[in-house]
C-alpha cells in the first residue's frame, strides 16, 4: 500500500521546523548578545551602500522619469531607428541629468547654507550671556507687575543657568582630551561615510539603469513562490505601497521645501535674526506630519524670544498662519489624499512609529500604517463578500446583530436592525 502525504501535513512540518529554528536562533542571540552586535554592525556596514543607493534611486526616479518622458525619449526617436538604442540613449542621458541636478542642488545648498548656519550657531553661543541678561530683564519687568510670579521665575532661571555652567565645568572641560579623540575618530568615520556615499551613488546608478529588470525579477520570484491568486495580490499590494510611499515622501519633501522658503522670505523681509538657521529647522521638521511644525517652531521661537520678545511673538503668529496655509492649501494641493486614512489613524501611526523608531518612525509611520490599513481593509472586504454582508462601514451604524443562517435560507447571513 502506498502512503499518500497530504499537503497540510507538509505545511505543518515546515511551520514547526521554522518555529523551532527561530526559537534556537533567538536563544543563541540572547546568550551571545555582544557577538551578535558585532556581527550586526559588520552586516549593517556592508549593506549600507546598497540600501542607501536603492533609496536614493527610488527618490530620484520621478526626476529620471521626467527627463526621459519630456526630453530624451522624443529626442531618441529622431536620432535612432532601433528601439533598443533609443532606450539606452534616453536612460543614460536621463541618469546623467538626474545626477547633475541632484549634485548641483546638494552642493549648491551646502555652499550657500552651511556658512550662514555656522555663523548663526557661533553667534548664539558667543552671545549667550547677553541673551541671559535679556531674559532676566524681561523677567524683572514681569516681576514688577506680578511679584508672586517673579518669585518662581527668577530662581528657576538662575538654577538652569547654574546647571549649564556646572555641566560645562564638570563634564565638558575635564573631558576635552576625550572630545578631541572623539573628533579624530569622527573624521575617520566621516571618511568611511564619504566612501559609502560614493558607493551608494554608484549603486543608485545601476538601480536606475536596470529598474525594469529588477522589477521583473521580483515579479518572477513572486509568481514562482506563490499561487497565482496570492501572487497577484502581492503585486497589487507592492504597487499600492509604491504609490503611497513615493507620492507621500516626494510630496512631503517638496512641501517642506516650500514652507522653509516662505519662512526664509518672511524673516528676510521683516529683518529677523538667524533667518537661514530657523528656516532650515522649520522646513526640515515639517517633513514630520502634525508634530513637525511644533517641533521646529518651539526652539525657533525660543531663540528669537531670547533676543527680542517682540520678534518671538511675531514669529509665533507667523508660524501658526503658515501651518494653517500648509495644512489647508499647500499640503492638500501637493499631496492630495494619498494616504486615504483618517486623521485619527495618522496621529496614531505617528505616535507609535515615533515611540518605536524615533524621528524616522514619525516620518514613515503614516505611509506604513496606510499600507497596513489597506491590507486589512482588503482582507475584511473579501471575508464580508463571502458571507454576503454589507461592505460599507456606514451600513453597520444601526445594526444590532446579524442573524444566523438557517438551513432553509439561501447562502449568506441576514442583517437585522
Amino acid at each position: 500500500m502506498k502512503w499518500k502525504v497530504q499537503n497540510k501535513y507538509i505545511w505543518y512540518g515546515v511551520t514547526a521546523f521554522v518555529v523551532v529554528a527561530l526559537s534556537l536562533f533567538l536563544s543563541y542571540v540572547l546568550d551571545n548578545e555582544s557577538k551578535f552586535n558585532e556581527w550586526k554592525a559588520v552586516v549593517s556596514h556592508a549593506i549600507f551602500p546598497i540600501v542607501a543607493g536603492s533609496i536614493m534611486a527610488y527618490l530620484l526616479n520621478p526626476l529620471l522619469n521626467f527627463f526621459e518622458r519630456t526630453m530624451f525619449t522624443p529626442l531618441g526617436k529622431k536620432i535612432f531607428k532601433k528601439d533598443q538604442s533609443r532606450h539606452k540613449f534616453s536612460r543614460a542621458s536621463g541618469i546623467v541629468c538626474t545626477l547633475i541636478v541632484f549634485f548641483v542642488l546638494l552642493v549648491g545648498g551646502i555652499y550657500m547654507v552651511a556658512p550662514q548656519v555656522y555663523q548663526s550657531i557661533v553667534k548664539i553661543v558667543t552671545e549667550a550671556p547677553n541673551y541671559y541678561n535679556n531674559v532676566m530683564s524681561w523677567i524683572a519687568d514681569i516681576s514688577e507687575n506680578n511679584p508672586e510670579l517673579g518669585q518662581y521665575l527668577i530662581p528657576a532661571i538662575d538654577h538652569i543657568y547654574e546647571q549649564a555652567l556646572n555641566y560645562l565645568n564638570d563634564s565638558i572641560l575635564p573631558n576635552i582630551d576625550k572630545i578631541v579623540a572623539g573628533v579624530t575618530s569622527g573624521i575617520v568615520g566621516g571618511l568611511k561615510m564619504l566612501l559609502n556615499i560614493v558607493v551608494a551613488v554608484i549603486v543608485s546608478v545601476y538601480v536606475m539603469s536596470e529598474k525594469e529588470i529588477l522589477i521583473s525579477v521580483g515579479k518572477k520570484l513572486t509568481y514562482s513562490l506563490f499561487s497565482r491568486k496570492n501572487a497577484n495580490a502581492i503585486v497589487r499590494g507592492v504597487r499600492y505601497a509604491d504609490q503611497v510611499f513615493g507620492g507621500f515622501i516626494n510630496g512631503k519633501i517638496i512641501d517642506s521645501f516650500i514652507i522653509g522658503a516662505l519662512c526664509y522670505i518672511f524673516m528676510v523681509i521683516v529683518d529677523f535674526h538667524y533667518a537661514v538657521l530657523i528656516s532650515i529647522i522649520v522646513g526640515v521638521t515639517n517633513v514630520i506630519p502634525y508634530f513637525g511644525p511644533f517641533i521646529g517652531a518651539i526652539p525657533s521661537i525660543l531663540i528669537l524670544l531670547m533676543m527680542d520678545f517682540k520678534q518671538g511673538l511675531i514669529f509665533a503668529v507667523f508660524v501658526l498662519i503658515l501651518q494653517q496655509c500648509d495644512g489647508n492649501i499647500i499640503g492638500p494641493l501637493i499631496l492630495g489624499d494619498r494616504l486615504k486614512i483618517s486623521s485619527m489613524w495618522i496621529l496614531f501611526a505617528i505616535l507609535v512609529g515615533g515611540g518605536f523608531f524615533g524621528i524616522p518612525g514619525m516620518i514613515l509611520g503614516a505611509p506604513c500604517f496606510a499600507c497596513i490599513y489597506a491590507l486589512v481593509s482588503t482582507f475584511c472586504k473579501m471575508k464580508l463578500e463571502q458571507k454576503g454582508l454589507p461592505l460599507e462601514t456606514k451600513a453597520y451604524l444601526d445594526i444590532e446583530q446579524v442573524s444566523i443562517q438557517t438551513p432553509s435560507e439561501p447562502s449568506g447571513e441576514r442583517v437585522t436592525e
